[in-house]
């Protein structure tokens, strides 16, 4: 059994290959004080070998390292590929394959082994928001490409570190805000929405009429929204810790 590890910008969740999508989560903003809750919750577990992936700063990612090493077991910090190959096979259409985040690379293996030979939105909603686009083509499926945009948190904070007068907003969305919190609630959402519907343009452009495959942190408060836009949606956790198990188990890494 190997163990699986997810380490993003805010979070890290960790599952085994046999459970990807019953993992467990520690917070950590950028801070090295979790690593004693990880190694205690690791401790007296036994692993063949630790499958990770990265989104955070190479010092977080080394402490990790280091962590899991201390326990006797050795850790492979996979990045994205030019072609993934198991029970179907994704091409990756990045000029620089490697250059693609390893998050979407593996959150797009594990959007399409819940739906092989379909047209996909990907869309990952955390401190960034990131819309993937993928389609079948010749029989494979294919990574085309995505935008990034800054997540529903850092568009509200930005607000506040930039402006002098604006407040950190927690509010409702509202078609006719009137107030300045709920307006920036509303515009925040409006601005994510956006983004989702012209991914979804374009697909249809190319004559595709994808699903939406909607995962992140901040699923549960934006779903609502974008469900109303969108009510063929489906919401899918731990996509990426799904794309890691299917590596993990005797395809080409």
């Amino acid at each position: 059994m190997n163990l699986l590890i997810d380490l993003g910008n805010t979070a890290l969740k960790w599952a085994t290959s046999d459970e990807p999508e019953s993992p467990h989560t520690l917070v950590h903003g950028g801070s090295h004080h979790f690593s004693e809750k990880l190694l205690q919750a690791l401790q007296g577990q036994s692993f063949e070998h630790v499958y990770g992936c990265s989104v955070a700063s190479r010092d977080l990612t080394l402490s990790v390292s280091r962590l899991v090493e201390s326990l006797g077991v050795k850790i492979t910090w996979l990045k994205a590929q030019q072609r993934y190959q198991g029970e179907f096979v994704l091409r990756n259409s990045y000029k620089t394959p490697t250059q693609l985040g390893s998050d979407r690379w593996h959150a797009a293996i594990g959007a399409v082994s819940f739906l092989p030979q379909q047209p996909l939105l990907v869309v990952h909603v955390g401190t960034a928001t990131t819309v993937d686009c993928v389609f079948p083509e010749d029989g494979e499926m294919v990574f085309a490409g995505g935008r990034i945009a800054p997540g529903v948190v850092l568009m509200r904070d930005s607000l506040v570190t930039g402006t002098a007068t604006l407040p950190k907003a927690d509010g409702e969305y509202a078609d006719f805000p009137t107030d300045t919190m709920t307006g920036i609630v509303t515009g925040i959402v409006d601005s994510q929405l956006g983004l989702i519907e012209r991914g979804m343009r374009v697909m249809q452009q190319h004559h595709f009429e994808p699903t939406l495959v909607l995962a992140g942190g901040a699923v549960a408060r934006f779903a609502p929204y974008l469900m109303k836009e969108f009510p063929d949606s489906i919401v899918k956790h731990n996509l990426v810790l799904r794309g890691l198990a299917l590596r993990s188990k005797g395809a080409v890494l």
